[in-house]
């Protein structure tokens, strides 16, 4: 039971962590899944893994600079985002973490406002273009992009200034 836990606890860091090395959401949740199979596995054998956070931080880590490697080398060089190749691997594992509470906030937004909030956000809408694929007025697309806002900075102590911006 405590390994369940610390699949769910771990997995969506682990996944944003290695999303910084592979830049693919897929390649990134394959390497964590094989991560916890592999740990899994070797716990299942009797060996000892002192520090499992560690561990599976140390794993996806090397599968994920594996990967970037042997498949992607332009992102490790010329194409990694300069905030990130001078990044320790704390700093790393901080946004990852960062992000993984992050998006658990924005998971946790009531369905409707969550959409809307994604369509402005993410997806980079107007609040105009939001209102007319949605068939509400602007006025509601306002009013559930500041609910969203206050809620996310009730749960989240840092977010991303693009956020707020």
């Amino acid at each position: 039971m405590e390994f369940e836990s610390e699949f769910k606890r771990l997995y969506r860091p682990l996944c944003l962590y290695s999303l910084q090395y592979t830049c693919s959401t897929d390649e990134a949740e394959e390497i964590v899944q094989q991560a916890f199979a592999d740990t899994w596995e070797k716990l299942h054998a009797g060996e000892w893994i002192a520090n499992l956070k560690a561990y599976l931080y140390q794993a996806v880590k090397n599968r994920s600079i594996h990967y970037a490697t042997r498949e992607r080398e332009e992102i490790l060089t010329d194409e990694m985002p300069d905030e990130l190749s001078d990044s320790t691997d704390d700093e790393r594992i901080a946004l990852a973490e960062r992000d993984a509470r992050l998006w658990t906030a924005i998971d946790q937004l009531p369905p409707e406002r969550r959409r809307i909030f994604l369509l402005s956000k993410r997806d980079g809408l107007k609040y105009q273009e939001i209102a007319e694929e949605l068939h509400i007025s602007v006025r509601t697309v306002e009013n559930q992009i500041s609910k969203a806002l206050k809620s996310l900075r009730e749960k989240v102590i840092r977010i991303y200034t693009f956020f707020f911006g």
